[in-house]
């Protein structure tokens, strides 16, 4: 078995229309700050050695109160973006099995994400805003395509 992926939806930050600005920097509202202390809460005790989020910073701060717990920095990666490709998500989450590894990003994208990846790996829900995804290595060898 590979080490599992913390795949992270972002927490509550209202509605686009509650923001005057940029959606990019729309902050998570004060229930988002508790659903991302609650995912910290719940991970508390795993191992994980890297965070990766959307560069949005709705994400970014889902995932503050875990990478800070632990230390870690939060990596920003465009492909986890509000616009991405799931295939280069997917691929980008095949390249991150080696380590425990959470990433974050937008509720759209990480559906998709959890409905590609129970093809291939054991998907199972976390809280309300994560799921663990662990793939065998046989699976994750032949989605990098590693025969």
């Amino acid at each position: 078995m590979r080490h599992p992926i913390y795949l992270v939806r972002e927490a509550d930050a209202g509605g686009r229309l509650s923001w005057p600005g940029p959606d990019k920097l729309r902050p998570l509202s004060a229930e988002g700050w508790r659903q991302a202390q609650e995912l910290a809460d719940r991970l508390d005790g795993t191992t994980v050695a890297r965070v990766i989020s959307s560069p949005w910073l709705r994400c970014r701060q889902t995932v503050l109160p875990l990478a800070d717990a632990r230390d870690l920095p939060v990596e920003s990666e465009p492909a986890l973006g509000e616009i991405a490709s799931v295939d280069r998500a997917l691929e980008l989450i095949w390249a991150n099995t080696a380590a425990p590894t959470v990433v974050c990003s937008h509720p759209g994208l990480i559906q998709a994400l959890v409905e590609r990846l129970r093809w291939s790996a054991r998907v199972v829900p976390l809280c309300g805003l994560a799921w663990a995804a662990t793939m065998p290595a046989v699976a994750s060898a032949t989605a990098s395509g590693n025969r």
